[in-house]
């Protein structure tokens, strides 16, 4: 009697645990004003000195929360769209930079990251702009928004000021 209590028990906790792991409902888009948006570096290769090899590019995202509700930037990838052998070229192995910044309603923030990259040294091309795509990923309360953008970012003192 006792062997059948503790079958039934597990029977019945397996039909409780099975009912509550049915597929996830994807969270939806979020019915946001899209975020103002820049991207800039802050540190390339003239100011590395134009290494030739493995470099980290700083660059700071300039973030502004249009809307009424607060939102988080949990993720970027970014890549570079430039043919190889101009200033530099952005690892494709670290495409994905993880954040956890939230901007609440109608604030701006700025976020700096570095990314690696190949720098191509002294050459014809060392100050040619790069160009590079990305997507931002934000949730918020409401759901997710995501941004795509292409930006060419040059490469000549202040030009990204």
């Amino acid at each position: 009697m006792a062997v059948m209590r503790i079958v039934l028990a597990a029977v019945a906790l397996a039909a409780v645990a099975c009912s509550s792991s049915g597929p996830a409902t994807p969270k939806q888009k979020a019915d946001i004003p899209p975020p103002d948006f820049e991207i800039r570096q802050l540190v390339g290769p003239a100011e590395l000195n134009y290494e030739d090899g493995a470099i980290e590019v700083k660059y700071r995202l300039d973030i502004g929360n249009r809307s009424d509700v607060p939102i988080t930037l949990s993720r970027l990838e970014i890549v570079t769209v430039n043919p190889e052998g101009g200033a530099y070229t952005l690892d494709s192995r670290h495409r994905a930079y993880y954040f956890r910044k939230t901007i609440n309603a109608h604030q701006q923030m700025a976020v700096d990251f570095w990314a690696k990259a190949y720098g191509y040294g002294r050459s014809s091309r060392e100050n040619e702009p790069i160009t590079v795509r990305g997507t931002l990923y934000f949730e918020t309360p409401n759901g997710y928004y995501n941004q795509v953008f292409v930006k060419e970012i040059g490469q000549y003192p202040g030009q990204n000021e």
